[in-house]
């Protein structure tokens, strides 16, 4: 089969980029529409969770409580909170991610070394 070759065309392609910058707005809109009231969500909760800390702190000091052991209580809830089934299945997926990572990271080196052979 013989194909022919695409016209180049600067009405296309002029069209095919404002598409794509139609599309990118929309999802961008979109992101922000959803990803918006999460993020104030989670900084009013970080924020609460903060002073709840601060306060649990204060009064742990003012009873009296050494720091030895309100340093153990923290390592403790710490490691606690380590151990549930969601935790570990998010440090697992972030080891994953950084095994990827080394692994393209690695192919990337080795490509710019065989390049710079060839030249």
């Amino acid at each position: 089969m013989n194909w022919r070759q695409p016209l180049d065309r600067p009405a296309s392609r002029l069209a095919r980029v404002a598409g794509l910058v139609v599309v990118g707005l929309g999802l961008t809109a979109a992101a922000v529409f959803v990803l918006l009231p999460l993020l104030g969500r989670s900084f009013v909760r970080v924020i609460g969770l903060l002073v709840a800390g601060c306060v649990w702190l204060a009064t742990s000091i003012g009873v009296g409580v050494s720091m030895w052991d309100v340093l153990g209580t923290i390592v403790r809830a710490a490691a606690t909170g380590l151990t549930t089934p969601a935790a570990s299945a998010g440090l697992a997926v972030l080891v994953l991610v950084g095994i990827v990572a080394l692994y393209w990271l690695q192919r990337l080196l080795e490509s710019e070394e065989s390049e710079e052979e060839s030249s």
